[in-house]
């Protein structure tokens, strides 16, 4: 298989989980790579549609993999990916609920740095996670 055939699956599956984890009419996902390599997954939605203006209850969560973080996700078999993803993806969740709660005059913006630990841990367990 094409490596960048391969790595672009592995994204997709990431930005799959994000949008299932944050499921709703509003949510959007997206992707961006930078010079460095590094893989920033935007998650965006609207956290309460019966705020005035609609711009301040957007909420975002940035979920940001440096490149030895998605080498080490796209290298994992089937199985191992299906564990990290949705653990991690449960993990978002947790930080978008605190960026949420946490959040001054209607914000909820947040990021979730990925590091090698932590991808290893969620591969290794699945708990579950509450979902909204």
């Amino acid at each position: 298989m094409d490596q960048s055939i391969d790595m672009q699956q592995r994204v997709n599956e990431l930005e799959h989980a994000l949008s299932r984890r944050f499921a709703s009419a509003s949510t959007s996902v997206t992707h961006v790579a930078d010079s460095a390599g590094r893989l920033t997954l935007q998650v965006s939605w609207i956290a309460s549609a019966a705020q005035m203006n609609i711009l301040d209850a957007r909420c975002a969560l940035s979920v940001v993999l440096a490149p030895r973080v998605l080498g080490r996700y796209a290298s994992m078999n089937t199985a191992t990916r299906v564990r990290a993803r949705e653990r991690l993806s449960g993990i978002a969740g947790d930080v978008a609920r605190d960026a949420q709660r946490d959040g001054h005059s209607g914000e909820c913006n947040a990021t979730l740095d990925v590091s090698e630990p932590m991808l290893e841990e969620a591969a290794r367990q699945l708990t579950s996670a509450p979902r909204d």
